[in-house]
């Protein structure tokens, strides 16, 4: 099938200086274009054959409660598949985040692991500022909430962001959405690929991914993948007092997957992964210069972590289907920074500071879940259902040590219990409501030694049950066509503060649980004949009891807690729209927009803050692509993203300008091979990725001043893969 259509581009570009650089695209499109039409045959022993279009498998969200097909799920989804993640410039989640509707991350790190989706989320994790997260970040069923350094993207399949409150399937820790990689399972044919990059900024990047059969003569008896990578680069920041590269990072991956089916009625999915980051971390400068730094002490952002899950599916019950899942991960970290930012001490009121916090996580969690399995009176009136039970346990040490202040150690534990379960019921064959409910009960604890002496001096705790739920009502306009609506509850359980400097008689020792009310339209449909995909959510949320983070001190002498605020609201929409203009060719587009009100409140110090919109909520967000995939030939794809300006934090009225993106990508593939020339932040646009105010000059006499990390400027590199 040939589809035919004509692609719209943004007239003019909103943002500082764009113009210029909306030219230098528009003498770029063409270039891109005329190599992708003249494709050269695969086999050149065959000269007529014609380049194939790579044939995708229907995509399925599987982070959701139910696993649904992407065009059927009546919620606000964006999934990522190898179309986008084999382009060359995505080689982490990180590098993704720009195009993704109504998400946001947080700097300071040297990958991207705070995340906030319509403005829910932390942008943290410094001393004293619990583990607990309201964006869930998952790889297969492993939890790496808040420690998002893991997400490299090869060997992933897919990747899902689910938007808004996920009580349901989640609950506490998903009251922003939820992330989620999918990496490639076994298969019963052994194949895999090996794969290759270098770069600017000295790139270098080796990959390899084999998985097939075990057992002889069953091939779906037993199945194996195993996957490992190491990536290192300097980190685009050079420190010119050292002469070194002291933000450089080296990352290492490796991954086992194995599925065994050792009778009809079961199947059991395991999982090994290991993941290990020794990077630097030396990004900020007082003159605010962006590339490079001046610290005596550069600091570490380190990340081992080791996770296991086994997944166990029992269907020899007549009806009924029984999963169990179970899961355990450990990380050890290490953040550090020079905080004084300098290895000049000449000025009499100039001080010398270097702060570490190195952590102790542990998670563990087990699921227990009954799901029916006919379609059509499950139980009566209910047409489909699912009941289960759900524990997790997190238990994270923390250890804090500054060059000025004394040593700190405290101890936090967190206990989650719930129980959810989710009915559908079929008023017509294409009109059905769909109810969830999940009853929480939090426990945490905590233990802080103000002096690291061993000594207890005090435990603040916290315990309460949430309740949350989802209610939707689908409806099918044709085959092709599917509107929606839905209300749901979700919560950001409330919690302790853990900063062994915090004054208890000014500052909060504990916080309340928030709630949030979110309400969903959409529609979801395909037209002629499937060559025009489309999506459009609208929603709006009304959030009761805001959590917000706050600090109080100067130069490296911080202290961190959490309190909570009035109530806050906010309108969006989220579209994506997909055209195919012939079997090969593609152009896509997202849209977000978001409008969001806080009330002014008064922190317990007394300090009081003004109404204004929430932190890490762009009024709009785009996306505009083209694309081309094929088998063999030539293919590629251009990006185009764009954000509004948005305020960095709850306390802070700084914020980050708006910013304009684009990534592109050329290559071409034959036989088993493929190579590919690909670009990132080909307009080498200077935007920030963290902002911070207050005083750390002494020149200035510490007087309060806007401080800001770059995200990564234009890189060009080339990546192959062999695939058998």
């Amino acid at each position: 099938m040939v589809c035919a259509g004509v692609a719209l581009f943004p007239a003019g570009d909103p943002h500082r200086n764009g113009r210029p650089h909306i030219m230098r695209l528009q003498k770029l499109i063409p270039l891109l274009s005329t190599l992708l039409l003249s494709d050269a045959p695969a086999d050149e022993s065959a000269s007529a054959a014609v380049a194939a279009p790579i044939q995708l498998e229907p995509v399925r969200v599987t982070a959701d409660l139910w696993e649904t097909p992407l065009d059927r799920i009546a919620a606000s989804v964006s999934v990522y598949g190898p179309e986008t993640l084999e382009g060359g410039a995505v080689r982490h989640f990180g590098d993704l985040a720009d195009q993704i509707p109504n998400l946001t991350y947080t700097g300071g790190t040297s990958r991207p692991r705070y995340f906030q989706i319509r403005g829910v989320g932390e942008n943290s994790q410094f001393e004293g500022e619990t583990p607990d997260s309201t964006v869930r970040f998952l790889v297969d069923d492993l939890d790496f909430t808040g420690l998002g350094t893991v997400g490299s993207t090869f060997d992933v399949r897919q990747v899902e962001v689910l938007r808004g409150p996920q009580a349901g399937a989640f609950g506490a820790n998903a009251a922003g959405g939820v992330v989620r990689l999918v990496t490639n399972e076994p298969g019963p044919v052994w194949s895999g690929d090996i794969s290759a990059a270098t770069g600017e900024d000295g790139l270098r990047e080796v990959g390899v991914a084999a998985g097939g059969p075990l057992a002889k003569g069953d091939s779906e008896k037993l199945q194996v993948r195993v996957a490992a990578q190491r990536s290192e680069s300097d980190g685009f920041r050079r420190n010119a007092f050292l002469n070194a590269d002291t933000n450089a990072r080296d990352e290492s991956m490796a991954r086992v997957k194995l599925i065994w089916r050792p009778c009809t009625f079961w199947r059991w999915d395991a999982t090994a992964f290991f993941a290990d980051a020794d990077n630097g971390f030396d990004e900020f400068a007082l003159d605010n210069n962006g590339r490079f730094t001046f610290s005596d002490e550069p600091g570490r952002d380190e990340q081992r972590s080791r996770a296991a899950s086994l997944r166990g599916v029992y269907s020899g019950w007549s009806g009924v289907r029984l999963t169990t899942v179970t899961t355990a991960a450990w990380t050890d970290s290490t953040y550090s920074y020079d905080s004084d930012w300098t290895s000049v001490y000449t000025h009499p009121d100039a001080y010398k500071g270097f702060a570490a916090i190195t952590r102790e996580r542990g998670t563990l969690g087990q699921e227990l879940r009954l799901d029916s399995v006919d379609a059509d009176d499950a139980a009566g009136w209910i047409d489909r259902w699912t009941l289960g039970a759900y524990f997790s346990r997190l238990d994270e040490a923390s250890a804090f040590a500054t060059d000025r202040v004394r040593s700190t150690r405290s101890d936090y534990r967190a206990d989650n219990f719930a129980l959810f379960g989710q009915a559908a019921h079929d008023f017509t064959v294409r009109t059905r409501i769909i109810l969830g409910l999940r009853a929480e009960y939090v426990d945490q604890q905590s233990a802080v030694d103000k002096d690291a002496s061993g000594t207890v001096d005090f435990r603040p705790a916290f315990a309460d049950t949430l309740t949350g739920g989802k209610l939707t009502l689908e409806h099918d306009l044709s085959p092709r066509q599917a509107v929606f609506a839905s209300a749901a509850r979700g919560y950001k359980t409330g919690g302790v503060s853990v900063d062994a400097n915090i004054n208890p008689t000014s500052d909060p020792l504990r916080f309340g649980t928030e709630t949030l009310w979110n309400f969903e339209a959409g529609l979801r449909s395909r037209w002629l004949g499937d060559c025009l995909l489309g999506e459009v959510t609208a929603f709006h949320v009304e959030r009761e009891n805001v959590q917000l983070r706050g600090s109080v001190g100067d130069k490296d002498a911080f202290r961190y807690y959490t309190t909570n605020g009035g109530a806050a609201r906010g309108d969006g929409l989220e579209s994506a729209l997909t055209w195919r203009l012939a079997d090969a060719w593609s152009v896509f587009g997202t849209l977000a927009l978001l409008r969001t009100e806080r009330e002014s409140f008064t922190l317990p110090n007394g300090a009081s803050a003004k109404g204004r919109e929430l932190a890490a909520t762009p009024g709009y967000g785009y996306t505009v692509g083209l694309r081309r995939r094929v088998a063999t030939g030539w293919f590629g794809d251009f990006v185009f993203a764009g954000r509004d300006r948005y305020y960095e934090s709850e306390s802070s009225d700084e914020t980050r300008a708006a910013y304009v993106v684009a990534n592109a990508s050329l290559g071409h593939a034959w036989r088993e091979w493929s190579l590919t020339l690909w670009g990132r932040n080909l307009l080498d646009a200077e935007y920030d990725k963290r902002v911070f105010f207050f005083g750390n000059d002494p020149v200035s006499g510490y007087a309060s001043t806007r401080y800001v990390s770059r995200a990564d400027p234009r890189q060009f590199g080339v990546s192959a893969q062999y695939r058998f």
